[in-house]
């Protein structure tokens, strides 16, 4: 089916002013990015990056604050700190992947590479120091790789929801 440049103008909705290819079909399905991190700047810092670049952010300072909201919110991806008090982030990772494994989880570190045991529940790695721009690249794939559709997230938040609920 080919569309007119009308029509597909009128199916697609961009976010002026960013910087990211993130492009969102209906107004208000934006792809729900988790941010965790106990560093106030850099979580601040990703999240206004992020929703500069078309996405919605929800921000934990810490691992169980994290999957409260992985538990209580449809989120397509999750950015998420290796080094934080009480739970690290390879933890965090494992203890989502058994809630939803079909969530992809960015692991980042300000220290150099992590041995492979710590990176086995993660979808992928980054280090902190690299640029913004490889942040948001990697995550594109990561969220182009994984689409579902939007029932499929909605069953995701319903099921989610009703196991923390019988818990």
């Amino acid at each position: 089916m080919v569309q007119s440049l009308d029509e597909a103008r009128l199916c697609k909705t961009t976010n002026p002013g960013r910087t990211g290819d993130v492009e969102t079909v209906m107004p208000g399905l934006k792809p729900t990015i988790l941010c965790i991190d106990d560093h106030w700047n850099g979580l601040i810092g990703r999240k206004m990056l992020l929703e500069n670049n078309g996405y919605e952010v929800l921000e934990a300072t810490s691992g169980d604050e994290g999957l409260k909201l992985f538990l209580s919110h449809s989120v397509d991806a999750v950015v998420l700190d290796y080094q934080m008090p009480g739970m690290n982030g390879d933890v965090v990772a494992a203890k989502m992947k058994r809630i939803n494994s079909h969530v992809p989880i960015m692991l980042l570190s300000a220290f150099g590479p992590l041995p492979k045991r710590k990176l086995k529940t993660v979808d992928t790695f980054l280090s902190k120091s690299q640029p913004p721009q490889i942040l948001l690249s990697t995550l594109q794939y990561l969220l182009a790789r994984q689409s579902k559709p939007f029932f499929s997230r909605w069953l995701d938040t319903w099921k989610n929801r009703n196991e923390g609920a019988k818990q």
